[in-house]
């Protein structure tokens, strides 16, 4: 790497923050923070930088939703979730956002080295099950009666922007574990678990989904559709 590495360090609370700042910026890092979800995604899209790390608790947010979100909007930025104990829920949870979970200890030994890894290795040590490729303009899908739009696709599933929650069940809550996603123009319904989902600015939700193939059929007529997108 030439030059100093960059990264946004995002955590609520004030003396763990300060510890993970002074730890990086000793590892070599220029570094700028947050103490909010908000800021720190508002600086995420400002500065660009090398490295994101967040902290699980981020009052009504967590970590897990700025990495959601920069899965979605810098997918090339690569992001540490530090957490005070070990959880393994949460360690699942973010290898499926392609985040690298790490315990925060007071050395930030840990950390430092998962850092100088992600960055020395130019890419995420978590590599996505399936390349992602952007849906072609204006591709509409069928969720609960309603329409949703396709962001992108990849052999295991797509990323959709959802609309209301209240359109999709009769609650205000995330989108559904589970619902099926029909592509008319394909005639095809498949079945999608949700792997992610972070709220749009606009009310909407921002969905990572997974399709369970019940038939080989659907498989390879969606393979084909995958193949077909350039």
């Amino acid at each position: 790497m030439n030059g100093a590495p960059t990264a946004l360090v995002v955590d609520a609370d004030h003396a763990e923050r300060h510890n993970t700042v002074k730890a990086l910026r000793g590892a070599g890092f220029t570094v700028t923070s947050a103490d909010t979800f908000a800021l720190g995604k508002s600086l995420l899209l400002s500065i660009k930088p090398q490295l994101v790390v967040a902290d699980i608790k981020l009052g009504a947010y967590n970590g897990l939703h700025l990495a959601a979100y920069c899965s979605l909007a810098v997918p090339s930025i690569p992001v540490i979730a530090t957490h005070e104990a070990y959880d393994a829920a949460l360690d699942a949870d973010a290898g499926r956002l392609s985040a690298v979970y790490v315990v925060r200890t007071p050395t930030r030994e840990g950390l430092i080295r998962a850092a100088c890894k992600l960055l020395e290795s130019g890419e995420h040590v978590v590599a996505r099950r399936s390349d992602r490729k952007q849906a072609p303009a204006q591709t509409t899908v069928q969720v609960a009666a309603s329409n949703a739009e396709v962001l992108d696709v990849s052999y295991g599933g797509a990323r959709l922007k959802l609309p209301e929650p209240a359109r999709l069940d009769d609650t205000q809550h995330e989108p559904p574990v589970a619902f099926d996603v029909v592509f008319p123009d394909l005639d095809l319904s498949l079945h999608a678990m949700r792997v992610w989902a972070v709220r749009d600015d606009r009310g909407g939700w921002f969905c990572g989904t997974e399709f369970a193939w019940d038939d080989s059929t659907q498989l390879l007529r969606w393979r084909e559709f995958v193949d077909s997108v350039r």
